[in-house]
C-alpha cells in the first residue's frame, strides 16, 4: 500500500501542474499532465492490488485493473478513453500532425482535466476501500 500512497500523491501533484498550466495558457502541457495524472492514479490501484503493468494506455490500465480487482470501471471508461491519446499527441508534432502549441485550446485542456478530476475521484474511493 505504501508504493500506492506514493503513485496517488505524485498523480494528485501532476493535476496541480495541469490545472497550473490551463491558468498560464499552457494548454498542450495541461493535456499531457491531466494523462500523467490518471495513469499514475490507476497505477496506484494496481499497486494496492500488488500488480504493475507498465503502459502509458489508460485504457489498457483500467481493463487490467476490472480483470484484477473485478471494480467496475464504466464511470470513468469514457474519460480513460478521452485522455489516453494525450499522452503522445500533447508532446510530439508528428503524432499531432501539426505543433500540440498550436493546436490545443482552452475548451480542450478544460474537458481533459475535468476527465482528470473525475478519474482521480474514482479512484481515491476505490484505494480507501
Amino acid at each position: 500500500m505504501e508504493d500506492a500512497g506514493k503513485w496517488f500523491e505524485q498523480a494528485r501533484q501532476d493535476y496541480a501542474v495541469a490545472l497550473h498550466l490551463l491558468s498560464s495558457e499552457f494548454y498542450w502541457a495541461a493535456a499531457f499532465h491531466s494523462q500523467q495524472s490518471v495513469e499514475k492514479a490507476l497505477k496506484a490501484l494496481l499497486y494496492k492490488h500488488g500488480r504493475v503493468l507498465w503502459s502509458h494506455d489508460l485504457v489498457e490500465l483500467g481493463e487490467e485493473i476490472q480483470k484484477q480487482t473485478g471494480l467496475d470501471l464504466s464511470p470513468i471508461m469514457e474519460d480513460l478513453g478521452k485522455l489516453t491519446v494525450h499522452y503522445t499527441i500533447s508532446r510530439y508534432p508528428d503524432a499531432a500532425n501539426a505543433a500540440p502549441s498550436k493546436i490545443y485550446t482552452r475548451k480542450t485542456a478544460e474537458e481533459l482535466i475535468e476527465g482528470a478530476r473525475r478519474v482521480l475521484e474514482w479512484v481515491e474511493q476505490n484505494l480507501r476501500s
